[in-house]
């Protein structure tokens, strides 16, 4: 991961990821076998030792960013601390 920043806009709050050149091409892998497993596989986003999320991928992601939405009750700054710590 190169860096996670907050994004905030139209009452959504969600945090971006960017990741380095070799960060992406895992990411992109990952994404590529989520799709193949089919319909009911699901990535597991693991944060600080928790799951963050459970997502269905639709497609292979291409690129070096990600955005993470996070839920109203749950705060933004508080999961990008937990990915800086790694």
């Amino acid at each position: 991961m190169k860096e996670a920043t907050i994004a905030e806009g139209e009452g959504q709050n969600a945090v971006v990821v960017t990741f380095t050149e070799d960060g992406a091409v895992v990411f992109y892998a990952l994404t590529v076998k989520a799709v193949q497993a089919g319909d009911s596989a699901r990535l597991i986003i693991k944060i600080g030792g928790e799951i963050q999320a459970a997502v269905v991928v639709m497609g292979a992601m291409e690129g070096d960013q990600v955005q993470i939405s996070v839920s109203p009750d749950d705060n933004a700054q508080e999961l990008v601390d937990l990915i800086h710590k790694g």
